[in-house]
């Protein structure tokens, strides 16, 4: 699946959130590269591109844009349940895209964003897996990391299917859901625009009442809750960019599913290398540079404050 490039109109829009001077940016990649080569315990193999759009990511900023990079290898090592075994030909990887639904839209929104969509395939308890579910997701990530730059994302959740017992494997005050949400949410140089939650069943809001203590208002400002299918998307964008399903001409959701099962495979390669190359060595590590995550793992709060918003 190619993901298409922006539109003269998108780059103009895009320009003006995030502006790029190329000598700017060429001093910012310069004193990153210096930093990390005074950080004994992170890698330094991750070429200029990538690094650029970490900075994109994080709006030009060299001081977040350490500390995601800070986090995006050290998340690595003290969660090794995702960064693990990631053989996009391993069965549990290939049964998770047999029973979710997820995928990037090959089109930017008018605005420059980048719309992910995450629903059921397989309604079975038993292959509803959060640890290999939040795996693949880490993997699309980090694919598009390879591949570009976008101003922001939706992600758009379509809960047809879902059950009570779904929504208990989702729960917060598991371990493994706040593991989750450290992976994907804080140590990503991804920003996040909007939730579209669809097909919401009547019992919604007693789920997001768990997860709202646990979340800045600005976050859950975002959130936008539909009874609805993908029709109520159609105000928020331009319908064309969406599944057919849904009213667009992206292509269907088993062939956009089926387009980024290949996209992973064809890169399998280098997720066997990075899983090797993409790791702290914490016996290097400076006493003054000690990582907070284990902390934050351990509370209810620390993974979920810090999300990287706009």
């Amino acid at each position: 699946m190619t993901l298409l490039p922006p539109t003269v109109e998108q780059q103009r829009r895009i320009d003006e959130v995030v502006p790029v001077d190329p000598e700017t940016r060429k001093r910012d990649i310069a004193a990153i590269r210096e930093w990390l080569s005074k950080q004994p315990h992170l890698p330094d193999h991750m070429d200029d591109a990538r690094l650029k759009r970490f900075l994109f990511g994080c709006k030009n900023s060299i001081e977040r844009c350490k500390l995601i990079l800070e986090r995006y290898y050290s998340v690595r090592t003290a969660v090794p349940e995702f960064f693990s075994l990631r053989d996009p030909l391993s069965k549990d990887i290939q049964q998770c895209h047999e029973s979710i639904h997820y995928f990037v839209l090959p089109s930017l929104t008018n605005e420059g964003h980048r719309v992910t969509v995450l629903r059921l395939r397989d309604t079975s308890i038993d292959k509803f897996s959060i640890r290999t579910i939040t795996k693949r997701i880490l993997m699309v990530l980090d694919t598009r990391l390879m591949e570009e730059c976008c101003l922001s994302n939706i992600m758009v959740i379509d809960l047809q299917g879902f059950s009570v017992v779904h929504f208990t494997k989702c729960s917060p005050t598991q371990s493994i859901i706040r593991k989750s949400m450290l992976a994907v949410q804080d140590s990503m140089p991804l920003r996040l625009h909007r939730v579209h939650f669809l097909h919401a069943p009547a019992f919604i809001e007693s789920v997001l009442n768990i997860f709202y203590p646990l979340l800045k208002e600005k976050l859950v400002q975002k959130f936008r809750i539909h009874t609805g299918g993908g029709e109520e998307l159609h105000p928020y964008m331009n319908k064309d960019i969406l599944p057919k399903e849904w009213g667009g001409k992206a292509g269907t959701f088993d062939e956009l599913n089926d387009s980024w099962r290949k996209k992973i495979e064809k890169n399998r390669d280098w997720f066997l290398r990075e899983e090797k190359l993409s790791r702290t060595n914490e016996s290097a590590r400076l006493p003054e540079t000690k990582s907070r995550l284990l902390a934050e793992l351990d509370g209810l709060q620390g993974s979920f404050r810090k999300l990287n918003i706009d």
